[in-house]
């Protein structure tokens, strides 16, 4: 089975309660980013995750989300400690446990978070060829196929290439027309809560869903949960 999450966020107990459905001698488990800030574990997380990559290679991947883009942009002097402390980015706990760590340990968090993809591609008995991502489109950096349709793949690097941080932070999919997507899309980024209904459940649509259920702190005031969908089955966990 392949398994998806999106979004943990520091939610070290959540993320542990889910991966108890997972075996990882034969399934598969995708994460769609943002592993990092917000929550009280962030590192702790990210640890785990590294080291089932160690234990399970070839069952566990990350795609680069934009608190990964942050955590690198912060190292590289490009956002400040005043601005990654703020509410919205959350890097409170990030920011201590950088601190206590040795210029070798952030090397080689730096290095892994840099080499992270943008997005893989899945096969869902369901919707068929998809692909797996963090935030999803930006309206500004659209690619087109010769029928018309988006490209998506294409489209996610252009936006990358072009401006890593609005593309990253864009959830332009929420609002733009996605009927003639050339892949179903499977995207976290905006949590569920503040999309249709208020409801943390996994949002569904005709061509994309939605698998961000709300698991950082302010979200969870609200009634938001950590989610883990099944590709092959269409099953829903939450924790």
């Amino acid at each position: 089975m392949q398994y998806l999450i999106s979004d943990i966020h520091g939610d070290l107990k959540s993320f542990k309660e889910l991966l108890e459905y997972i075996d990882f001698n034969s399934d598969r488990l995708i994460i769609l980013g943002d592993v990092i800030d917000k929550g009280d574990n962030p590192m702790e997380c990210l640890g785990l995750v590294r080291r089932l990559m160690k234990d399970y290679p070839g069952h566990i991947e990350i795609i680069k989300g934009n608190h990964e883009l942050f955590a690198s942009m912060y190292l590289d002097g490009i956002l400040s400690e005043r601005t990654w402390l703020t509410k919205d980015y959350g890097g409170k706990a990030m920011l201590a446990s950088l601190k206590r760590m040795s210029s070798e340990e952030i090397d080689d968090f730096k290095n892994f978070i840099d080499e992270l993809p943008l997005y893989c591609e899945i096969v869902s008995p369901i919707y068929g060829r998809c692909i797996a991502t963090h935030s999803g489109l930006h309206v500004d950096y659209i690619i087109r196929n010769d029928d018309g349709s988006i490209n998506v793949t294409k489209s996610i690097e252009e936006g990358y290439k072009t401006d890593p941080f609005e593309y990253m932070c864009s959830g332009d999919i929420h609002s733009m027309p996605t009927n003639d997507l050339d892949h179903f899309m499977i995207v976290g980024h905006v949590p569920c809560v503040y999309l249709e209904g208020g409801s943390y459940k996994i949002l569904k649509r005709k061509r994309y869903m939605c698998i961000d259920s709300g698991a950082d702190p302010g979200c969870k005031e609200l009634g938001g949960r950590l989610s883990m969908y099944c590709v092959e089955t269409d099953e829903e966990f939450y924790a």
